[in-house]
């Protein structure tokens, strides 16, 4: 139904900083709010900073993408949202692990041509608990 390597890029993503805090510790409010979903989306206008010839375009190295103070990857992202090519969304590296993302923005009625099919709440969804026992994550 989904791909682990996709599950796992989502948790990091969304988890990565409390896992890797010094406790590896997640809220269990945080954990229990969130639900693991498929969405279909139409063809997009991505740029792919995460390809090496679009940094390279952009004057940008690829560390400054994975800065621990998101200040930098936050501005390059708005960057690219305000960028004459009015692109539908961000192809990037997750800075926990070396896997792709996509942000899409929410812009020209996006968000009415994705279309969202629930897997389920995280609790549920045994590679999503797996995936805690394996950082010996603890909900707290």
């Amino acid at each position: 139904m989904y791909a682990g390597a996709t599950l796992s890029v989502c948790l990091w993503e969304c988890f990565g900083d409390d896992v890797l805090g010094g406790l590896r510790a997640i809220p269990a409010s945080k954990w229990n709010g969130y639900s693991l979903s498929q969405i279909a989306i139409p063809q997009l206008n991505v740029c792919a900073v995460s390809q090496e010839p679009t940094r390279d375009a952009m004057g940008v190295d690829q560390a400054s993408l994975f800065a621990i103070d998101l200040t930098v990857p936050q501005e390059w992202g708005l960057a690219v949202q305000k960028h004459p090519a009015a692109f539908d969304a961000i192809k990037y590296s997750s800075r926990f692990i070396d896997q792709p993302c996509l942000a899409i923005f929410d812009r020209g009625g996006m968000t009415a041509q994705l279309r969202e099919t629930l897997v389920g709440p995280l609790s549920s969804i045994n590679a999503a608990v797996d995936w805690l026992d394996d950082r010996k994550a603890t909900l707290v």
